[in-house]
């Protein structure tokens, strides 16, 4: 099932051909940025509660499950901050859908991680680092909708396949109840091979597979918002960057890879954005002459990350770079470098992580940072 937390421990009850596991996942950390000079306000040092998760996945006989998975510290932040941008990465109601498995297609119905971007399908529980990276933590495509996945494997699951047809509002949608006035529907396909054998969305490689294993993946999503005359989007949905959800229609593709081998594995992953506002005035085109846009906008970008699993000495060492650009029609875009640590105390089940973040090129144009590092450490524990 996709979206499943493999690092969280479960307690499990059966009752006859029912089973039910509950779970949870706890990390808390330390926040430091160093700010650029003249910068004073420091609210950013602080201590925060990430996560205080409780899950509960079912099984009834050998065809249907069902999962509800929430964020009580996400919830609670939430409500503190009503009318605030949500945050996609931490969106407080995690997972809640059905599924039915007696078909040679699983069908998924609800709320869930949706099957885009390898990064984005990762589980946070076993990460090295503090949060995704900018491009696939939920600003510029939503992560989770309410919808429809069908799910095929083929080969002994070494080929997977993906679709699904979701609202389009991403994890707005638990606030906003309805559609927004265009009340169209986005559609999101997947594929991905692994070979020699099955590779579960993980970044370290903490089993030390004995041979060589490899993944590639594409997907693509579309959808057209283009909204009825006098009507408008709901506030806060775009994202931070306005690129999420836009009124128009939006195209977005990317293609993965993954490697895993004797502790060493790394990942990489390209996105592209291409975004058709309907409306001339667009503040998404920055003012510029139709001659000049054409109508299209793109942004997009790409990120590599490489892990070395030391089993002996219980860590996990990770260097991620990310590049992107938020829009081709300004000049400009943002690389950031990140350096993980993670001592595993007990596996993933507790842990220690440290991670630091260096802004390498800022695009100051589109994205002004007040801070140029940034040191974050803390720790995770399931049950």
């Amino acid at each position: 099932m996709l979206g499943s937390a493999p690092a969280a421990a479960q307690h499990t009850f059966t009752n006859g051909n029912h089973s039910l596991q509950l779970s949870g996942f706890v990390s808390a950390y330390y926040n430091h940025r160093f700010l650029k000079e003249g910068e004073l306000n420091r609210k950013n040092n602080r201590f925060r509660l990430r996560d205080m998760q409780l899950g509960l996945n079912g099984r009834v006989g050998k065809q249907w499950a069902y999962k509800v998975r929430v964020d009580m510290a996400d919830l609670a932040e939430t409500a503190m901050q009503s009318g605030q941008t949500l945050d996609p990465e931490n969106p407080g109601l995690m997972s809640a859908f059905i599924e039915y498995t007696g078909l040679p297609v699983d069908i998924k119905v609800g709320y869930d991680k949706l099957p885009y971007s390898q990064g984005s399908m990762l589980s946070f529980d076993e990460s090295v680092f503090w949060q995704r990276g900018q491009l696939l933590r939920g600003d510029f495509f939503s992560r989770r909708d309410i919808g429809i996945t069908l799910t095929h494997s083929m080969w002994k699951q070494r080929i997977n396949l993906y679709a699904g047809v979701y609202t389009g509002l991403g994890e707005n949608i638990i606030g906003n109840n309805d559609n927004d006035p265009s009340g169209r529907l986005e559609y999101i396909g997947r594929a991905d091979v692994a070979y020699p054998a099955r590779y579960r969305y993980v970044e370290a490689d903490i089993l030390q597979v004995p041979v060589p294993m490899v993944r590639a993946g594409i997907n693509a999503r579309y959808t057209n918002k283009a909204q009825p005359a006098g009507q408008q989007l709901p506030s806060n949905i775009g994202g931070e960057y306005g690129l999420r959800v836009i009124d128009g229609k939006r195209f977005a593709y990317g293609w993965d890879a993954s490697f895993q081998y004797r502790g060493f594995s790394a990942q990489f992953e390209a996105q592209v954005l291409r975004l058709e506002p309907s409306q001339a005035g667009s503040d998404l085109f920055y003012n510029t002459d139709a001659e000049v846009n054409k109508g299209i906008v793109r942004s997009g970008g790409w990120q590599a990350q490489v892990n070395y699993c030391a089993l002996p000495a219980k860590s996990v060492l990770s260097v991620r770079y990310e590049n992107y650009n938020l829009n081709d029609l300004v000049a400009g875009e943002t690389q950031r470098l990140g350096i993980g640590y993670a001592y595993l105390i007990n596996g993933y089940k507790a842990v220690v992580k440290l991670h630091y973040y260096r802004i390498m090129k800022e695009d100051a144009k589109l994205e002004p940072l007040k801070w140029t590092d940034q040191v974050r450490v803390g720790m995770s524990y399931a049950f």
